[in-house]
């Protein structure tokens, strides 16, 4: 499966430049050239990594990054217009990962897109070894979960989908998204097999409990919050 990249960069040249060098070197790639409708394209096809431009208009990059948030579940890089401190600065205060200028040669931004692609997969595959959420609890090689100490026994499904909704706590997750990431692009669409697994995963953690953590986004998707 080709590593999946959205460029949102304004500059005609520029955008063509990166988007024919990044195809070249296998990638699948997204590119927009305004904001319109980017935040709803990451939650309905995630990406590997974001390409964002700070040449859009009005600081919309800016309010890009501080509506995806610092703990996107992918790499960020930021690709300046002009290169200075102030810029490199406010990008990473914003939670960008890496900042390049756009006229960045392509060698170099391959290796670049490589490591923080490479970095993330490392993290999110083996640095952590539990999560939780108020008293929600999950152990990652264990594979098993608890609630107010209580054991919740998950099918492996069970678990994947807690896994990825605990892992973006607080967002709304598509059901398009939900489905590319635990079942795979290649799963059948327009199927209700995620609000069913919801139903499922509802019941096991949020059962008993007066404090309801799994919400239904009506028309949206679903959340841990």
């Amino acid at each position: 499966m080709k590593r999946y990249i959205i460029l949102v960069l304004e500059d005609p040249a520029e955008g063509e430049r990166i988007k024919a060098g990044l195809e070249e070197a296998g990638y699948r790639i997204s590119w927009r050239q305004n904001e319109t409708g980017i935040l709803r394209t990451l939650e309905e096809d995630l990406p590997d990594l974001l390409l964002l431009g700070t040449d859009l208009p009005n600081e919309a990059s800016s309010v890009l990054q501080e509506e995806i948030g610092r703990f996107a579940p992918f790499p960020i890089l930021l690709l300046l217009k002009e290169w200075n401190t102030d810029a490199v600065v406010a990008g990473f205060a914003r939670g960008a990962n890496d900042v390049v200028q756009v006229t960045v040669p392509m060698a170099e931004l391959y290796a670049r897109i490589g490591h923080l692609i490479s970095l993330f997969k490392r993290l999110g595959d083996g640095s952590l070894t539990e999560l939780s959420f108020e008293d929600l609890r999950m152990e990652l090689r264990s594979r098993k979960a608890w609630r107010d100490g209580e054991s919740i026994k998950l099918t492996p499904k069970e678990f994947d989908l807690l896994l990825f909704l605990m892992k973006r706590a607080g967002k709304v997750c598509g059901r398009e998204m939900i489905l590319q990431q635990v079942w795979g692009y290649d799963f059948a669409t327009g199927t209700n097999v995620v609000d069913v697994y919801i139903r499922h995963l509802r019941k096991k953690i949020d059962s008993g409990h007066t404090k309801k953590l799994l919400h239904t986004i009506r028309g949206t998707g679903y959340m841990l919050g």
